[in-house]
């Protein structure tokens, strides 16, 4: 049997779930770029790594072409901020100012163990990322003064009429998330029983639809709740995760665009836990929110989000809880380092 390599992602994906059409994508070394309609999206294997017990995994990376002409000023920053991050669901918004433009990001490691599971969400998230850039880019530009990202295929040029993929929502996920949350109050108290054993947490609560845990973040601690009873505005019913760490104080607008740093190392360089979400600033706080419709229900997920928290944690911890981390970390944040576009990990340096 061929060894797992992240090909067999890329593959399944452009051929049997995104049903990809030919004359409206060219291959890449390492996956894809398409045009699902105007706006283009890049699937790709960015890295590899070899996990302690010399197992291979893969970093495969999901970017939409979203907005250009955009400088973050005051008011694309409050946008940002009070707005697209807080209702991010599997992606989240990643600033590039060489180009000015903002893509909408997810990043996941993938293995062979987790590959039958772990596919489809990232099947949803290349969905959803089509529908979001689709119908929010309509929004924003009438109310900023910014541009969607609108690109042509090389050869077959603007695409008319968008691909049935960007009806995901209307075709699939809301349907679906009419119905109540598909992850059961027992699943949540199997999550709830299991802390106790390995995990580095405390439960603060459990009970119905929903944990509510406390994970060890320097000498504080980072607040997670995992639950089925907050719909999402668009999605509805699903897997709702907030996950938060207590902040030294900073203006408003330093905390969005440390968010938006933050997006770019974890949904374009190397997520820390899985990259279906979006940091966001509020109340002294950096929260890294995601949201899990109802159509993509597995009993694998939760019990594996929560793993994936705890991880967050503690690299959150060495990142960013020292004194002064933040500050010190802003001031590494020069206007270059935002320029960073994602490099395949096998292309020349």
């Amino acid at each position: 049997m061929e060894e797992y390599n992240g090909r067999q992602t890329i593959d399944w994906l452009y051929e049997e779930q995104l049903h990809v059409d030919d004359a409206w994508a060219v291959r890449t070394s390492n996956g894809f770029k398409w045009w699902p309609y105007k706006t283009a999206q890049t699937v790709e294997v960015i890295g590899k790594e070899i996990g302690p017990d010399g197992q291979h995994g893969f970093l495969i990376s999901v970017r939409t072409d979203f907005l250009r002409g955009v400088t973050l000023d005051e008011e694309i920053l409050r946008y940002l901020g009070s707005i697209l991050m807080p209702i991010s669901a599997m992606c989240g918004p990643v600033y590039d100012e060489a180009s000015g433009t903002l893509s909408l990001c997810s990043l996941v490691r993938v293995h062979k163990e987790i590959s039958g599971w772990m596919n489809p969400l990232i099947s949803l998230a290349a969905a959803t990322q089509i529908s979001e850039a689709f119908h929010y880019a309509r929004i924003v530009t009438d109310e900023l003064d910014v541009k969607e990202a609108i690109s042509e295929h090389p050869s077959s040029g603007l695409r008319p009429e968008p691909d049935e993929i960007a009806g995901v929502f209307e075709s699939l996920i809301a349907p679906l998330g009419g119905l109540p949350c598909r992850w059961s109050h027992l699943e949540f108290a199997d999550v709830a029983a299991s802390c106790g054993r390995g995990l580095p947490s405390l439960i603060l609560k459990q009970g119905g639809a929903g944990v509510n845990l406390d994970f060890p973040f320097g000498d504080q601690s980072s607040p997670c709740r995992l639950s089925g009873n907050f719909p999402h505005p668009v999605y509805g019913n699903g897997l709702f995760m907030l996950q938060s760490f207590p902040t030294p104080e900073m203006s408003e607008m330093a905390g969005i665009r440390l968010a938006l740093e933050l997006n770019r190392r974890e949904l374009t360089r190397k997520p820390t836990g899985y990259g279906f979400g979006s940091y966001a600033y509020r109340d002294n706080s950096m929260h890294f929110a995601g949201f899990f419709p109802n159509l993509i229900y597995s009993s694998s997920l939760l019990p594996n989000l929560v793993y994936s928290c705890a991880e967050r944690s503690r690299v959150m911890s060495l990142t960013l809880d020292s004194e002064n981390s933040f500050e010190t970390y802003l001031m590494k944040m020069g206007p270059r380092e935002n320029l960073v576009t994602p490099r395949s990990y096998d292309e020349p340096t």
